[in-house]
This record gives structure tokens, sequence and C-alpha cells, in this order.
């Protein structure tokens, strides 16, 4: 039932998901996706992520979810691409530090009440040149219409759908963090001036640190 719930409620915003970011990821790159669902977006896109070689590690805290992604690995022959574990991102450990070259949270950022103890976490995960890939739907002014329901939609639907996500305040987290945008992409406009974005971020280069250049 939750499986079902989760294909009629939100389907579509996955697809523009995976379909954006999975094209901007470059061949045969690592990628955390931290909050990968059950998996539908493997459906659509299976010949993508082989084509491009991906190598994806898919992480949930829902039995279900991880369950149904399991059945399509399996079915779209993706062993090869696609490893899932049941646990939250605060106690997952990568095989070493700095092993990803995308950190992904499709949809997810928005579930966690520290966002600043994940964003700690997980920038100790990415390669040099990595980068930490949103994919959410932003407000850019206050609607307690949304904040009202929002959380709540969760008691009708079984599916949590978090807090809500306001530019101000997403970007001055970022800036907290020393992150700098490298892509900023609205993919649609959405219900109440909401608006589908993806943006991906870098480390900031500490001070004294430079580019390589050639003379």
């Amino acid at each position: 039932m939750k499986n079902l719930l989760y294909k009629l409620i939100i389907s579509d915003v996955t697809d523009h998901c995976y379909k954006n970011c999975l094209n901007y990821f470059s061949n045969t790159s690592t990628i955390l996706d931290v909050g990968i669902g059950n998996g539908a977006m493997m459906k659509n896109h299976h010949s993508l992520i082989k084509s491009k070689d991906l190598r994806i590690t898919g992480i949930d805290i829902n039995k279900s979810y991880i369950r149904h992604c399991d059945h399509l690995i399996r079915n779209y022959q993706l062993e090869n691409y696609i490893k899932i574990y049941h646990e939250p991102v605060e106690t997952y450990e990568p095989p070493r530090k700095e092993f990803f070259d995308f950190i992904l949270f499709s949809m997810s950022f928005m579930l966690f009440n520290n966002q600043q103890l994940v964003l700690d976490q997980v920038k100790n995960w990415l390669k040099p040149g990595g980068e930490i890939v949103f994919f959410q739907t932003m407000f850019k002014e206050r609607s307690r219409l949304i904040e009202f329901i929002k959380p709540k939609l969760k008691y009708v639907t079984t599916i949590n759908f978090g807090k809500v996500t306001y530019e101000k305040a997403f970007f001055a987290l970022i800036k907290e963090k020393k992150l700098s945008v490298s892509e900023d992409r609205l993919i649609r406009k959405e219900w109440f001036k909401g608006e589908y974005r993806m943006i991906a971020m870098s480390l900031e280069k500490e001070k004294g640190e430079s580019e390589e250049y050639t003379v």
C-alpha cells in the first residue's frame, strides 16, 4: 500500500529529479543517494544508469522501500550498478572518506531535523571536486498554509513530506557550511509559488588554497 501511494503521489517529481540529476552526473561517477525511496526511478532510467556506468549507493530507513528497490535491481539487472542499505545517513559509514563524486538528496533533505549535522557528516565523504546535489521544492515567500498542511500529509498518505524549505534559510545554511553553488536549475514551478529546483554545491576552498594553473 505504501509503495502504491508513493507511486501515485510523488512519481512525477521523482521522475523529474532523476531525469535531471542522472544526466548531470558525469560518466563512471560514484553516487550516494540519501533517501533512495522505493527505487521507482529504475523503471525509466535503468538504461541511462548502465550507459553512464554509474555506481549508486542507496540508503533509506524504510524497509518496504528497500525491499522494493531490491526487486527492481534484480528485475533490471542493476546488481553491478546499485547497492542498497537499510540505514539512516546519521549512522551510515562509506568504505572510506572522500569516496563519492556526488551525494544526492532527492527530496530528502527537508526530512532531517538536524540538517547541519547531516551536512557536516556527508561533506567528509566527497572526493576532491565532488558535489552535493539537492533536488527539492523551494519557496521564496513564507506560506503559513503550506507550513500547516505539509506535516499533516503523512497521516493521510503515510508518506513524510518533511518541513517547508525556504530559499533564504536554505542558502544561509549553505553559506554557513562553506558550500558554493555550481548549478541552480529551475525545473518547474509548483502550487503556492513553490519551485522544483536542482542545486549542486561544492566545498569552498580554504584560505590560501588556489586552483592549479599553467603558464
